[in-house]
């Protein structure tokens, strides 16, 4: 069996009708069996967020208007042969239409599966658009719904996969690969065993497409972006900053956590499981290469890279009762999950618990990072202070706590701004400390000319 790559591009390379053709201009280059994963086209998701949230019919049509310009204006450079494209567009737009005209729901339920139907809007457009042009330079290509193959729980808005479902339901893709039909999908959505439609959170197109690569036993999954891979911190704040061309996995894994966009979080877990490399490029310059992620890369250096994550919470819990008391940590933790709060940092002392919440990544779904009724219950049993405003910087590297001279130069890299939070030592891959937004970018400056 030829072995199969699965290729994901972002919003950004499916921007316009240039970047798509781009973007097909990378797949020809590759003999490989091809499943290729695709996000919305840029601009199109935060739209479909809007209608899904906007009370008023007015602001909800003017959004869907901008939508259908959009993706007419990348159709209208399509050959003539794609008439069955223009078909289905408007079919989709016309369903579009009629949901967003709908009565709102009053059901939270219906709220949330409504919204997750109309979010998947964007990738059921954008993958229609893609087939058209790829097919305009190959007649073998088919389109398959990620619905009737990616299987998930119904927790919309954040859904969570079942891969041993979606290995099961990909089975006949594998054939149609290695007979050389090229496969497009869509990424960042699902549904689950009654049929709903769900979506895996934002950026999850990342996560569908590594789900896909475990799910074909896929030799490499590749990530096109509009970046030439990853690089030693975000080249907009530090102009010298450098690309990396190999890092290890779990290097990979904790940039990834810690902020640098370009790879989804969760989206490396099933290629760490399943041993599958992972590539990042430019999808509009692939000859500038990019950065390739391995399990095992040629040097281990202490300092790899510096990422950062702003719009981070910190949310303080006081209380008397935890000193020398057991099971107070069980009791927080218990009230968080029971309302799906996902924590990152924590530190803790004799009689308080700090702890870090992304504003992004914690709810995807629209709903408030720290709901009320969460909040009344943690005051039952503490007091509670809530810092907003923040921004998370991560050293990222190998075996850090073994080298004495990097705490202290990320303390006088922060200087004069106070460290609202350190944590070292639960990884041997990070350092993370957490500073006011004002200062973040002084300090990563700073501190990438020092290490």
């Amino acid at each position: 069996m030829l072995p199969i790559q699965v290729n994901k591009f972002g919003g950004t390379s499916m921007a316009d009708a240039d970047a798509i053709k781009s973007c097909v201009s990378v797949i020809e280059r590759q003999p490989q069996p091809t499943m290729v994963v695709v996000s919305a086209c840029a601009g199109v998701t935060n739209r479909l967020v809007a209608i899904s949230q906007s009370q008023a019919q007015v602001e909800r049509q003017r959004l869907l208007d901008e939508i259908i310009v959009i993706h007419q204006g990348i159709a209208e450079q399509l050959p003539a042969s794609s008439a069955s494209c223009h078909q289905r567009l408007q079919s989709l737009h016309e369903q579009l239409t009629e949901l967003a005209a709908a009565p709102l729901p009053q059901q939270p339920s219906e709220i949330s599966r409504r919204r997750d139907l109309i979010l998947s809007f964007g990738e059921r457009c954008s993958s229609e658009l893609f087939t058209a042009f790829w097919r305009s330079h190959s007649a073998a290509v088919e389109i398959v719904d990620a619905r009737d193959i990616l299987v998930t729980d119904s927790y919309h808005g954040n859904a969570t996969p079942d891969l041993s479902a979606t290995k099961e339901r990909c089975k006949s893709l594998s054939s149609l690969l290695q007979e050389g039909v090229g496969i497009v999908t869509q990424g960042f959505i699902g549904a689950d065993l009654q049929g709903y439609t769900t979506t895996l959170g934002r950026g999850g197109s990342d996560y569908s497409a590594a789900l896909f690569a475990a799910a074909l036993t896929a030799e490499q999954l590749n990530i096109w972006t509009d970046v030439a891979g990853i690089y030693t911190t975000d080249p907009r704040i530090c102009s010298d900053a450098q690309p990396l061309q190999q890092i290890s996995f779990a290097e990979a894994a904790e940039l990834a956590t810690f902020g640098a966009k370009v790879l989804h979080p969760k989206s490396l877990k099933p290629a760490i499981e399943h041993g599958i490399a992972v590539f990042v490029g430019h999808s509009r310059h692939p000859e500038k290469g990019g950065t390739l992620v391995v399990p095992e890369p040629t040097t281990r250096p202490s300092i790899r890279a510096l990422a950062r994550r702003r719009h981070q919470t910190l949310l303080t819990v006081n209380s008397i009762d935890m000193l020398h008391a057991t099971g107070f940590l069980a009791r927080l933790f218990d009230v968080l999950a029971r309302y799906n709060i996902s924590v990152d940092l924590v530190t803790t002392s004799e009689v308080s618990i700090a702890l870090t919440l992304d504003e992004d990544g914690s709810r995807a779904n629209g709903q408030s990072l720290l709901p009320e009724p969460m909040l009344e219950e943690l005051r039952q049993f503490a007091t509670i202070e809530i810092e907003q405003g923040l921004t998370l910087i991560a050293v990222i590297g190998n075996d850090i706590g073994h080298y004495g001279d990097i705490s202290p130069k990320v303390l006088q890299a922060a200087s004069p701004d106070p460290v609202r939070m350190i944590c070292q030592g639960a990884s041997r891959h990070n350092l993370c400390f957490l500073v006011a937004d004002s200062g973040a970018e002084r300090i990563i400056k700073n501190l990438h000319a020092k290490l």
